[in-house]
């Protein structure tokens, strides 16, 4: 069974209030139960690959799970870099969704 999986990256508590409502507001809309919150307080102008999402998330994802994020500038510190990440999701066929726009990007 596919895991539901929330990327949210927040170092203040009100900001993770609003990624989480956010969140969850998509996912009940779209039918995904049981979601995984996985809270991160790492900027995104940090690498990928040097934060919590490359070193222990990315890898703990298998194909036909769902990643939530508000959107993509919490998942890389440039367009260059979020697209390498969105790459790496494309590779493994893991399901991604900006839930701020409402929208299936991979």
């Amino acid at each position: 069974m596919p895991r539901n999986v929330a990327y949210i990256v927040a170092d203040d508590e009100s900001e993770k209030l609003v990624q989480k409502a956010t969140i969850d507001s998509f996912a009940k809309q779209n039918g995904f139960d049981d979601v995984e919150y996985f809270y991160e307080s790492q900027k995104s102008y940090v690498s990928w690959k040097n934060r919590d999402l490359g070193k222990v998330l990315l890898p703990s994802l298998n194909e036909g799970d769902n990643f939530f994020v508000t959107d993509g500038a919490k998942l890389g510190n440039s367009t260059p870099e979020t697209d390498v990440v969105l790459m790496y999701f494309a590779d493994k066929q893991i399901n991604v969704y900006f839930t701020k726009i409402r929208m299936k990007i991979l």
